[in-house]
């Protein structure tokens, strides 16, 4: 991290409280969520490729929310999530087609009762496609790790940059009051290159990780060292995002089999729910 990137992540992380004074017509709609599971459990599902070896259909009935391209999973309407989170746009718009790909295959997929969080910059072509309507929600990104002292988690404000959507989902189940939130297949181990890139997740690839746009950021991430900046920023926003939840009593369990995430509390995802 040298002074001239520090200093730019300061000032976005500076312009973000500053629009934050604002009221957002759009975020203000996520208002209807705030603690709307007091003292309920949730199951959040990564895409890591530990996810394999476990029988999600065991979820059936639970609250669960996956997130990017999990409905690929071959489950997907015994799963029957509540919620289903996705990472703001990060690529051009030369690539647009790729991610109209992408939410037809959610469309065709998902459970049409699932409620769907995008990032604000997705908005345009989730209207313009007339896709979930009713149950599509906004979320804006912009809070720096390198300058927070504290993970903002009310998602009708911004909240934390996207390192990786586990971040993103844990400020969704932080806001809606879960008493208990489980993660499951987030294995994290990608930084230690012992994965090729089709096997990091179960399904291999999805429209938007398969484009040119997303092949070149990889490459360009792990050759200038900005990959292991990405890292720390998880495991920052992971240790920020623990305390927010215990300050309201709630409690982050990894059920997820092996991986990195040890700031969590781990149990085994079988005894959770046998």
């Amino acid at each position: 991290m040298n002074a001239k990137w520090v200093a730019l992540q300061y000032l976005k992380h500076l312009k973000t409280a500053l629009f934050d004074v604002f009221p957002d017509r759009v975020l203000a709609q996520n208002l209807r969520f705030r603690n709307l599971h007091q003292g309920q459990r949730c199951f959040i599902l990564g895409s890591g490729h530990s996810v394999k070896e476990q029988d999600l259909t065991k979820l059936a009935g639970e609250i669960v929310m996956t997130q990017n391209h999990f409905h690929a999973h071959e489950h997907i309407k015994i799963i029957n999530p509540t919620y289903h989170v996705n990472v703001p746009k990060y690529q051009p718009r030369e690539f647009d087609d790729d991610w109209r790909e992408w939410l037809r295959t959610m469309d065709n997929r998902l459970p049409k009762e699932t409620v769907l969080f995008f990032g604000k910059n997705t908005k345009y072509l989730v209207d313009e496609m007339g896709l979930f309507q009713g149950r599509a929600y906004y979320m804006t990104h912009g809070y720096r790790t390198v300058a927070a002292t504290h993970a903002p988690v009310n998602i009708s404000r911004s909240v934390l940059a996207v390192p990786t959507v586990l971040t993103q989902c844990l400020a969704v189940a932080i806001f809606m009051g879960f008493q208990e939130i489980y993660l499951v297949g987030f294995d994290l181990d990608q930084a230690f290159r012992m994965i090729n890139r089709e096997s990091l997740r179960f399904y291999g690839q999805s429209p938007i990780t398969s484009n040119k746009a997303d092949i070149n950021l990889e490459q360009g991430v792990w050759l200038s060292g900005e990959d292991w900046i990405n890292h720390w920023s998880i495991w920052r926003q992971c240790n920020l995002l623990k305390i927010a939840a215990e300050h309201q009593g709630t409690r982050i369990i990894n059920a997820t089999r092996g991986g990195l995430l040890d700031m969590f509390e781990r149990r085994t995802y079988e005894d959770i729910v046998s």
